[in-house]
């Protein structure tokens, strides 16, 4: 009886440890898919293509081509900052062709860069949650401006919510982004 005891034991541990096995190999592959997802999107060559957390890219602007690449690596949706007169094609008409979701928030010069545009970015963030959005100026530096905004709402801290903003892609709207936290006090 107690040789059976041990065998069964035995089968369950290894049976056990069989499935934590495969569990984990199940996980790998998932990292390794996610991985390989940004590295191909990465690969597209967008201008100063950034990842952050939930499937969130920010950049400057894409190209024709690089918007059909990104819709075939997996972008679902498109929140361009752009205004309208700083393109000469349609892009609304081509990201909505590729079956990817467009939003335009045109942020056109410096009194756009305010806290009612950063409420209204990290809305059209929070909407998309967990399905891949690239969000776009030219060169991303807007985002990053209104990024550092919504970071100082959340936090309070001016250095971090500057730095935030800089791993969005912040540099010349700098001082404007301080102009209007200093205003919030």
């Amino acid at each position: 009886m107690k040789f059976i005891k041990q065998c069964c034991t035995s089968l369950l541990l290894l049976s056990l440890s069989n499935a934590t096995f495969a569990v984990s190999n199940e996980q790998a592959s998932v990292g390794l898919s996610v991985q390989a997802n940004f590295h191909a999107i990465d690969n597209v060559g967008v201008a100063n293509l950034t990842p952050h957390a939930g499937h969130v890219y920010s950049a400057g602007q894409p190209s024709i081509d690089q918007f059909k690449a990104l819709a075939h690596e997996g972008i679902k949706h498109v929140i361009n900052l752009r205004g309208q007169s700083e393109q000469d094609w349609d892009e609304k008409a081509l990201v909505n062709s590729l079956n990817m979701d467009y939003v335009a928030l045109p942020i056109t010069g410096a009194k756009d860069i305010n806290v009612k545009n950063a409420r209204l970015l990290t809305q059209f963030l929070a909407q998309r949650k967990g399905e891949a959005v690239l969000v776009h100026c030219a060169s991303s530096n807007r985002v990053g401006a209104l990024m550092a905004i919504a970071a100082y709402e959340r936090s309070q801290d001016i250095e971090a919510s500057i730095a935030e903003g800089k791993s969005w892609g912040l540099k010349s709207l700098e001082p404007v982004v301080r102009n209007v936290i200093s205003n919030l006090d």
